[in-house]
């Protein structure tokens, strides 16, 4: 019999037997073989894909139960060549040794981000007690999920790990809602310079002015960090992309600190 998949995002047609597994589909007729076969009863966790957008262990679902369904599989999490939150996390936190059971993971903590955005550690162990790891402990894995689940948070998509990242989150939390008054007191020293090719302006009050006309002119919906982030004790470089009424830009900006406020902030768009 035939069954019909949209498989991260693509459409695929098998033809199968009532009895085979979805994860045999994937692998053999498809061609996806991250999704590893380890135990094939439900135990290891090894097969695990998202069915539906919820988590499933692909041994124990039978190809014809999922006719018509969108799967997701370790191929599919990242987007656009982009690693995704969860699998930066990995990389980052060292969260995998053989890399055998790392798809069914990944796979399993995109569902458990979904639904839950900021779990403890209690609730991450949990959720992976039907993931099993032969070769290490999961305490790399726990700080992956928690890497993950910040960036995922962050409305700069950006693990604000570091004192230069933290200070980036704080200024660009005022800036979509338009609250020149508290970037400025939150962020700039009070005699700071902003500079700029077209303008440059000095003191709190004239930051806070300037701020006030350039967010009425530029509604700013979203700001991500490229994460390029150059910092020391005292200086600070970055590059960010903002979406806007006109569009996407491109910003550098270098900030130099006077005790943890902007003293100096260059500026640039690209």
């Amino acid at each position: 019999m035939q069954v019909s998949l949209i498989v991260n995002g693509s459409s695929h047609t098998a033809d199968v037997e009532p009895r085979v597994l979805l994860a045999e589909v994937l692998r053999d007729s498809i061609g996806l073989t991250g999704t590893k076969i380890g135990c094939e009863t439900s135990q290891c966790g090894s097969c695990t894909v998202l069915l539906n957008g919820a988590s499933v262990k692909s041994c124990s679902v039978l190809a014809v139960q999922a006719e018509g369904s969108e799967v997701t599989t370790i191929e599919g999490i990242a987007q656009n060549g982009h690693l995704s939150a969860v699998q930066e996390g990995f990389w980052e936190k060292h969260g995998l040794q053989c890399g055998f059971c790392t798809p069914g993971m990944v796979t399993s903590i995109v569902d458990l981000l979904h639904t839950n955005p900021d779990p403890s550690e209690a609730d991450i162990r949990q959720w992976l007690e039907g993931n099993i790891c032969r070769c290490t402990g999961y305490q790399n894995v726990v700080q992956a999920v928690h890497y993950a689940a910040q960036k995922m948070r962050s409305s700069v998509n950006i693990v604000a790990d570091t004192p230069a990242k933290q200070m980036y989150q704080r200024q660009v939390d005022f800036m979509p809602k338009g609250d020149a008054d508290g970037l400025v007191e939150s962020n700039y020293h009070d005699d700071a310079m902003v500079v700029s090719h077209e303008f440059v302006v000095k003191g709190k009050e004239a930051l806070k002015e300037h701020f006030r006309q350039y967010l009425k002119w530029v509604h700013i919906q979203e700001v991500k960090s490229t994460d390029k982030f150059t910092e020391s004790d005292n200086t600070i470089f970055f590059e960010a992309t903002v979406r806007s009424n006109f569009g996407v830009v491109h910003v550098f900006d270098v900030w130099v600190l006077n005790n943890g406020k902007i003293q100096y902030h260059f500026t640039g768009v690209k």
